[in-house]
């Protein structure tokens, strides 16, 4: 891993690995935005947020090699990787985010939710497409953040969107009842990513791309949630 480091940041196409890696997740950012247009808060936190998600995914990059060579099944693997990743993901907006005298709506949880997790899917695109056997064909490279755009990043948000969309539904309740509906949706999107990555790594050319199918349906049930849980009252 140090080793590729080190290549990637002496690489002439460092620079668009960058960009490439992150224009995807801003896109992403500025469209789930616009579902928090009414709120009049400021956006800075939003932008804080998306840069600490991506710190989320540097801290996080160490372990990795320690959790491959785990003796389990590799969807087994794979849950205990998405668990460590969505824990981390929602755990940095409720240090930061919480207690902010802007997060003070139903659909907060999931507007800053998706900002970290943004934020984190840009710091693994940007690593994914910087590694040696991808930056050094340019041509593959944009090929494959595209792929990444249609695929994880928007992964990332929405399934940032079902946690905070499920704490958003008791975001008048005691904090109790808060955190019960936490775990429940950990758990729940722990799995989603688990069986996404499962079909993308085991079946790439024709489940990876009803997965992908299956993603954007997914996507367009979570915009029509955003408006029940807009309109959620005392």
């Amino acid at each position: 891993m140090g080793n590729t480091l080190q290549y990637l940041f002496n690489h002439k196409h460092i620079p668009f690995a960058i960009i490439i890696g992150v224009i995807p997740a801003l896109v992403w950012l500025f469209f789930w935005m616009r579902e928090d247009r009414f709120h009049r808060g400021p956006q800075w936190p939003l932008y804080f947020t998306f840069l600490a998600g991506a710190g989320v995914g540097a801290l996080l990059l160490p372990l990795s090699p320690y959790l491959k060579e785990l003796p389990v099944g590799l969807a087994e693997k794979l849950f205990i990787f998405a668990s460590i990743e969505e824990f981390a993901k929602f755990l940095v907006v409720f240090l930061m985010d919480y207690k902010l005298p802007y997060f003070s709506e139903p659909i907060d949880y999931a507007i800053y939710l998706i900002s970290g997790a943004l934020g984190f899917a840009a710091f693994e695109n940007v690593l994914y497409l910087a590694h040696p056997s991808v930056i050094e064909n340019l041509p593959y490279m944009i090929e494959t953040g595209m792929f990444r755009f249609l695929g994880s990043t928007i992964l990332h948000s929405v399934l940032a969107a079902i946690l905070g969309l499920t704490i958003g539904f008791v975001f008048y309740k005691k904090t109790g009842i808060k955190l019960l509906y936490a775990s429940i949706g950990l758990v729940i999107v722990s799995i989603l990513h688990t069986i996404y990555n499962y079909f993308i790594i085991e079946h790439m050319k024709l489940n990876g791309f009803l997965a992908l199918g299956i993603l954007w349906v997914v996507s367009l049930i979570v915009i029509s949630l955003f408006e029940k849980v807009r309109v959620i009252r005392h």
